[in-house]
């Protein structure tokens, strides 16, 4: 019985077929775009249609033009990493038997990740997940510069400040709840939506507007009311208007008052009267001081004090002796 072998060109046509359906399941698919916060956490799902079987996904990492870091293995059922050291250390885990979780985002998680599907019985599958950690957004501050403010009218700049090192979406909304700010004609908005400037008539003055920052993954918002921006602005400029003459009229009444006092203090002074400092009396005096000295006399007879002496030390008095000071050649004294 002779037997017919399958001719050659048969063989070359299924080989084809089957490297073309290995090359075709190999093509990638479009990135999924995954955004993160700082700190928390992300998981990569693969997308596979129902029915299939996988074998293994073989996980990897590299940012930009850096090099390709194996992450990790899954197969049947077992979560392996080549390198348990490297950068992710132990905040890499198994969500599901096609998912990996990373936790404790940091901002160099960002960067591209791929998962490497091996399905029974011999097709290969690419799935490709571009990862964005973004930083908590800070809290906006409004800072208000008016313009002028009158009964008028209220001209006023809104500018929304955030801080932080990325950049971040800023827009603008009136009322409460906050909704679009309206008619245009009413405000100029700056190409960086950061700075809002309003003309609004006294009517529009009891508004709100609100600023909010955010980011894809976190906003922050802050709400200013207009109404007490505006109406301080008008008491102020109507308060200038009549202080500025006030105070006008306070200085040239206190001008002429201090005048009229100084006026009458001159008149009262007597004319060409000089000064003459005031001396005590005792003070000019020229002449010297005398001072009367009684003398005593002693007991006479038997009344004298036995002991009181018999002979005394005479008394020198300025009346008993004058001390003449010696004469020159020239003089005599007499």
């Amino acid at each position: 019985m002779e037997v017919r072998r399958p001719s050659v060109p048969l063989l070359l046509l299924t080989l084809i077929s089957f490297l073309a359906g290995i090359v075709i399941s190999q093509a990638p698919t479009p990135r999924r775009q995954v955004n993160g916060i700082l700190g928390g956490s992300v998981v990569l799902s693969v997308d596979l249609s129902p029915g299939r079987k996988v074998n293994k996904i073989e996980w990897s990492f590299h940012a930009g033009s850096g090099v390709t870091i194996q992450l990790a293995e899954i197969s049947g059922g077992k979560f392996e990493r080549p390198d348990p050291n490297d950068r992710f250390k132990q905040r890499l885990e198994r969500y599901d038997e096609t998912s990996l979780r990373i936790r404790a985002l940091e901002l160099n998680d960002s960067g591209v990740y791929e998962a490497r599907i091996k399905i029974v019985p011999a097709t290969v599958e690419e799935q490709t997940f571009l990862l964005a950690v973004y930083e908590p957004v800070p809290a906006p501050e409004i800072k208000s510069h008016s313009l002028s403010s009158t009964a008028a009218g209220c001209n006023v700049t809104l500018q929304c400040q955030v801080s932080g090192r990325e950049e971040v979406n800023v827009s603008w909304s009136r009322g409460n709840p906050p909704r679009d700010l309206g008619d245009s004609k009413r405000y100029q908005l700056s190409p960086d939506a950061r700075t809002l400037r309003l003309s609004l008539q006294p009517n529009l003055w009891n508004s709100t507007f609100t600023c909010t920052a955010s980011n894809p993954m976190d906003q922050q918002s802050i709400s200013l009311d207009l109404q007490s921006i505006c109406q301080s602005r008008a008491t102020d400029t109507d308060t200038a208007m009549w202080m500025g003459p006030l105070c006008v009229g306070l200085i040239v009444v206190t001008a002429a008052c201090v005048g009229m006092w100084l006026w009458k203090k001159r008149r009262k002074k007597p004319v060409g009267q000089a000064a003459v400092p005031t001396v005590p009396e005792e003070e000019c005096l020229s002449e010297p001081h005398y001072a009367e000295i009684k003398r005593r006399s002693p007991p006479e007879g038997d009344d004298q004090d036995p002991g009181f002496p018999s002979e005394r030390t005479p008394i020198t008095t300025i009346y008993d002796q004058i001390r003449v000071v010696p004469a020159g050649p020239s003089e005599q004294v007499t």
